[in-house]
């Protein structure tokens, strides 16, 4: 019975505060691709920041979930997976180590696109906080992409022109973060090149997703704008009907 309203009330408290949370996870997500990645192993940052940066990410995306535990448990399980992987190729890089750290990755990102779309495009009003939401979505896709690049680079030395692999890094390489940022968002500034056949799908891929995603994104949250506001009006008009009903008893 305890356990019970225990749960009940998590759940009460995860529905008030969900889209406040995707907030959050914009800001922590943003810190890391932004800051944490591009200048990791500067004498500005170190790797215990990203340390406590990711797993903050997890905290957030984990109470994002709630009651997603599928997919908390592949949030929980791959993260774990990543940074023991790539904690232990900053001693000794290997190419199984590199494609192991950042294979949990994608999984760690796929879950996370999972529950914060479930957030996003679930029922109820469309607030800023899910249009937040949705860039957290559209970021996950990028670093994403960034890791499947790693590990196509790393079977596949010289797949993208002025991108190598290595193990003086935590989570992923500024590099296939600073491509994949460029193709998803179709910028191309030409100083990184796709050459293996992979790597060209990949960014073929990445680039259609990256244009496609605003516009479906824009179209989505019309729709439930549109379908939110006659229940709105409804409500409104029942509530002004009841307090006239009350005045003219009164």
């Amino acid at each position: 019975m305890y356990y019970r309203d225990a749960v009940e009330r998590y759940g009460r408290w995860q529905e008030r505060w969900r889209d406040p949370m995707l907030t959050g996870l914009l800001v922590l997500l943003a810190l890391e691709v932004f800051a944490g990645i591009p200048l990791a192993r500067s004498h500005i940052t170190d790797a215990p920041l990203l340390v406590v940066v990711w797993f903050l990410l997890i905290i957030s995306a984990v109470l994002v979930a709630a009651r997603h535990w599928a997919a908390i448990a592949a949030i929980m399980l791959s993260s774990l997976l990543a940074l023991v992987a790539n904690v232990e190729r900053l001693d000794e890089p290997s190419a199984l180590r590199i494609c192991l750290g950042s294979a949990s990755t994608v999984v760690f990102m796929v879950a996370l696109i999972w529950v914060v779309w479930s957030a996003v495009f679930g029922p109820g009003r469309v607030t800023h906080h899910r249009i937040r939401g949705a860039v957290v979505i559209y970021l996950s896709i990028a670093l994403s992409f960034a890791a499947l690049y790693e590990i196509v680079s790393t079977l596949s030395p010289g797949a993208i022109s002025g991108v190598t692999t290595g193990g003086g890094y935590l989570i992923l390489g500024r590099s296939f973060v600073y491509y994949s940022l460029t193709t998803i968002t179709t910028t191309g500034y030409g100083d990184m090149v796709p050459i293996a056949p992979m790597a060209r799908s990949l960014s073929n891929l990445e680039s259609i997703i990256g244009q496609l995603f605003p516009a479906t994104l824009l179209a989505r949250i019309v729709t439930l704008e549109l379908q939110g506001r006659p229940r709105d009006v409804d409500q409104r008009v029942d509530s002004k009907t009841s307090q006239d009903a009350g005045v003219s008893e009164g």
